[in-house]
């Protein structure tokens, strides 16, 4: 009898033990990832969410199917219809939510962050003046300079020779030129030169504008680039966010928030498309979740070999991450008591939930 109630009790671990359950995700990096162009039973995901949810099913004796989805909206119904037994992303817990679906508990705790244009986030003038002035002075421009220059003052120099009660520059050519040189470089940013009448006055003036206009530009490149310096460099923190534009993702929590702050919120379907926004300068800054905006920009600034975008440190608005069921499903209960053991740490050493914050997520 004992023999036979061993069998039955092995043989319902068994089952027990490859129960496949249907989980949903969406590709958030660095949670969910996973190559877009394969089939969906090729694709192989991985992240912080897939890991944890392996570490959890493990512990469970579940096999997992995955569902894949284009948002968190997605996410939620398929939830809510039971077209999966649960779901696993970058899914923020928040009372509206709550009404149609069940959360776990927290599996993971941040705050809202900002990025912005790397260049409108310093607030040096003079490093700003000195970009400004460095793309104005390329190997080209100082050869065309150069060789107006010698045009202008050979010009000048000649018109004054065949002048004979002139006196500006000496009769000799290279004593002349040298002369003339300096009365060009003094021209171009100060009326001061002998009075003079006819042509040599309407080279004097023309030339006396043509530095000022030179000078004018200079002043009208920095003064922009100052202007948009002040708009990275006027945030200090979530409050600055109100009456700029700001984009933020249409189907995700921070779009309402930043909404209430007052900002002009400009909605775009992917992070990608807002990053894309404020490089190319039509949006101030971009709104996210702390951890995935902090990874997309030491991706893209690891890319680039150089810092492109900022993420500012301040973090506003608390929020948590948690994992969905749909409304009193049982399997919820099993899935916290293993994330909850899974953030205990073991002794001395980190917690498996530690371990894979410091494996997905580095600021």
């Amino acid at each position: 009898m004992k023999k036979i109630l061993s069998i039955i009790l092995l043989f319902s671990f068994s089952l027990y033990a490859t129960e496949t359950i249907k989980v949903g995700i969406k590709y958030t990096e660095p949670w969910v990832m996973y190559d877009k162009n394969v089939s969906e039973e090729k694709r192989v995901p991985r992240g912080f969410s897939i890991d944890l949810w392996n570490a959890i099913a493990q512990n469970l004796g579940l096999k997992t199917q995955w569902l894949y989805y284009n948002n968190t909206t997605e996410l939620v119904n398929a939830t809510k219809n039971r077209e999966v037994n649960s779901s696993i992303a970058a899914i923020t817990i928040n009372s509206n939510r709550e009404k149609t679906i069940d959360f776990s508990a927290s599996m993971y705790e941040l705050g809202l962050q900002v990025m912005v244009n790397t260049q409108n986030s310093s607030s040096s003038v003079l490093s700003i003046m000195a970009k400004e002035v460095k793309k104005l002075i390329t190997t080209q421009t100082i050869l065309l300079f150069i060789l107006f220059l010698l045009i202008t003052i050979h010009l000048r120099w000649f018109v004054d020779r065949q002048d004979k009660n002139s006196n500006l520059f000496p009769k000799n050519y290279f004593k002349g030129i040298y002369e003339s040189f300096w009365w060009g470089i003094t021209m171009l940013v100060t009326w001061e030169t002998p009075r003079s009448k006819g042509l040599a006055r309407t080279i004097d003036l023309l030339w006396h504008i043509t530095g000022l206009i030179s000078l004018s530009i200079l002043t009208a490149i920095v003064t922009a680039s100052l202007t948009a310096n002040a708009v990275g460099g006027s945030i200090k923190s979530h409050k600055d966010l109100a009456g700029k534009y700001v984009a933020a993702v249409a189907t995700d929590a921070p779009r309402k928030y930043l909404e209430k702050l007052g900002a002009n919120v400009i909605p775009v379907k992917t992070l990608q498309d807002g990053i894309d926004l404020i490089l190319n300068g039509k949006a101030e800054a971009l709104v996210h979740d702390g951890p995935r905006i902090v990874y997309l920009a030491n991706k893209l600034n690891k890319e680039q070999k150089k810092r492109v975008v900022t993420v500012f440190p301040f973090q506003f608005n608390p929020q948590n991450y948690g994992i969905i069921f749909p409304t009193g499903d049982k399997l919820r209960e099993r899935v916290n008591q293993e994330l909850l053991k899974l953030r205990e740490p073991n002794g001395i050493n980190k917690s498996y939930h530690d371990e894979l914050k410091e494996k997905w997520i580095k600021n």
